[in-house]
């Protein structure tokens, strides 16, 4: 239970405060249930999400549109993380149909 608080915070830092509420607000909820966090110490990932919602804030589409480093390690932690997105639905965003997510690690 720690370790999932501790890496909901550090997601909520590495989104940035350039980001709006809704982005942050989302992200937290998907780290909560991002399951790979504790296997990544020591590893920095740079993510780049692009999600679709329905009308109810549940995730439709999840397309990653890049991610640092380009290894197979990064690119699992980011199909990870996009499942992770896509499972903990649905989001409060509002009415909003698409999101651009920046989810940079370590948090």
């Amino acid at each position: 239970m720690s370790r999932l608080v501790a890496a909901t915070i550090l997601i909520a830092a590495a989104i940035g405060p350039a980001s709006a509420g809704l982005e942050d607000d989302v992200a937290l909820k998907a780290a909560t249930c991002w399951t790979t966090q504790a296997a990544m110490r020591g590893i920095k990932l740079a993510v780049d999400l692009d999600v679709g919602f329905d009308d109810r804030g549940g995730v439709e589409t999840v397309t990653i549109a890049g991610f640092v480093p380009e290894t197979e390690t990064g690119r699992a932690l980011a199909q990870d993380l996009a499942a992770a997105l896509k499972a903990c639905g649905p989001y409060a965003v509002e009415g909003r149909r698409q999101m651009s997510l920046r989810v940079n690690w370590p948090l």
